[in-house]
């Protein structure tokens, strides 16, 4: 047999794997072939699973932009169907980011030394700035996406997709340009050390048929909405270097929500 033909399977193989992983990690989806791998073999291939998370982050982005324009089309009101909508996608991601922001907005706000911010992120409980940070994350994101969908549906589908894909490619790059805190075991330690900016912009490459459109579509409210997009992330870095010194899983969540929620104000800015 040919030794190419052989590997062929097996790449492929891995590559269904690794897409695989990256689906467990960011949603509540089962996915059975994952059974029989170990811990370490989790480990790698989540590592290598981070260039599909923009691919994920489409995939989330079209089940939540179908049910706001569904929800639209039999007749609920703007702000109704974005709400419903993105109910539906936080039981699809286990409310992922969410819960990520809200940690993030207790941590930042209520810790006052680097020790303090790093014991409040671990905390599960949820206090006042992270009731504060969720309603108003929450809020602004069903208040925007119901102007961009009384406006028009499908620039709302576009952008919702565009929004929730780029998202996640902004949670790649912070992962490719700052270093996890090493003094902590986590996770996002593991993963997020190994990535580079040639991985962070081959996943959003990769995820171009989600998030084209949108420039496409809206070239000067994207070239704007990217631009605005890049200050908030490059602020949040500097921010969090300045409180703990690295990322962490929650600050890496919080910064793909923060710029989803940048995206969709953008658009419903025009």
């Amino acid at each position: 047999m040919n030794p190419s033909a052989a590997d062929t399977p097996r790449a492929e193989r891995n590559l269904c794997r690794t897409l695989a992983v990256a689906i467990q990690f960011l949603t509540r989806v089962p996915m059975p072939g994952l059974s029989g791998i170990t811990a370490d073999q989790y480990r790698e291939l989540l590592r290598r699973a981070v260039i599909f998370f923009p691919i994920v982050g489409g995939l989330v982005g079209c089940w939540t932009a179908a049910l706001f324009v569904g929800g639209l089309w039999i007749g609920f009101t703007p702000l109704v169907a974005a709400l419903i909508s993105l109910g539906a996608e936080a039981l699809l991601t286990g409310a992922f980011h969410e819960d990520a922001l809200a940690d993030t907005c207790d941590a930042l706000g209520g810790g006052w030394t680097r020790d303090q911010v790093l014991e409040i992120m671990k905390d599960s409980r949820l206090g006042t700035y992270g009731s504060v940070g969720l309603i108003i994350g929450v809020g602004t994101r069903a208040a925007a996406m119901a102007a961009i969908g009384a406006a028009n549906m499908m620039t709302a589908a576009i952008v919702i997709v565009a929004a929730a894909s780029l998202g996640r490619a902004a949670i790649v790059l912070m992962m490719a340009t700052t270093d996890p805190i090493q003094d902590r075991n986590s996770q996002a330690k593991d993963i997020s050390g190994s990535q580079t900016i040639k991985r962070a912009l081959t996943a959003a490459l990769i995820s171009l048929p989600f998030w084209i459109m949108w420039p496409v579509t809206l070239p000067v409210v994207a070239g704007c909405s990217l631009l605005a997009s890049l200050l908030v992330l490059v602020w949040f870095r500097r921010k969090i270097i300045q409180r703990v010194g690295g990322t962490t899983g929650d600050l890496l969540g919080c910064s793909g929500f923060l710029i989803q929620g940048v995206i969709l104000v953008g658009a419903s800015a025009q």
